[in-house]
């Protein structure tokens, strides 16, 4: 069991305590805003990397993003402005718990080959199966080993959050990005 925090929608976590449990609803996700739709890929393909390194379904649904840090909400950037929202401390078991590199999320997400070499993915198949690495934490501190300059930083997914897991909640209004 271990700690973690997510922010979500106040809405999403409404009908969390209704239905006793948070799960990545799409209705939330991201890509609703048909600007960030083409994120949509990368997300489904997560979903099936979640299911197949947990052996948990998600049911046509999204993991849950976690952090092992509290987000700071009061930067921004977290929802839409004016939108209410709530961090969840929840203490979930390890066994649900999948951890991605967040910097090498950004490789999936822009469909870019995560690899070393100077060259291109030759296919799909040896792009999406470069991705895979973001799950290795061995690979993702050894680059850190090879190049100093470099660091790690890990996201967390689970496939759903029980309302029993949820240990606090803290409501916030998205004020905006503030640089």
């Amino acid at each position: 069991m271990a700690i973690y925090y997510t922010y979500q929608h106040a809405a999403a976590w409404e009908a969390a305590e209704k239905r006793g449990y948070l799960f990545g609803d799409p209705e939330y996700a991201v890509f609703q805003d048909e600007e960030l739709a083409l994120y949509r890929p990368a997300y489904n393909w997560l979903a099936g990397q979640y299911e197949k390194r947990t052996g948990l379904s998600l049911a046509g649904a999204y993991p849950v993003w976690l952090s092992d840090t509290v987000p700071d909400v009061g930067r921004g950037g977290y929802l839409e402005p004016g939108e209410p929202g709530v961090v969840l401390t929840v203490d979930l078991p390890d066994l649900s718990v999948l951890a991605i590199e967040a910097g090498y999320w950004n490789f999936a997400v822009n469909r870019w080959f995560l690899t070393f070499e100077d060259r291109e993915a030759t296919s799909e198949e040896e792009l999406q199966t470069s991705w895979e690495k973001m799950f290795d934490q061995d690979w993702c501190e050894a680059v850190v080993e090879e190049y100093p300059e470099t660091n790690t930083k890990y996201y967390y997914l689970v496939n759903r959050i029980e309302v029993g897991q949820v240990l606090d909640v803290t409501t916030f209004i998205e004020e905006g990005a503030t640089l």
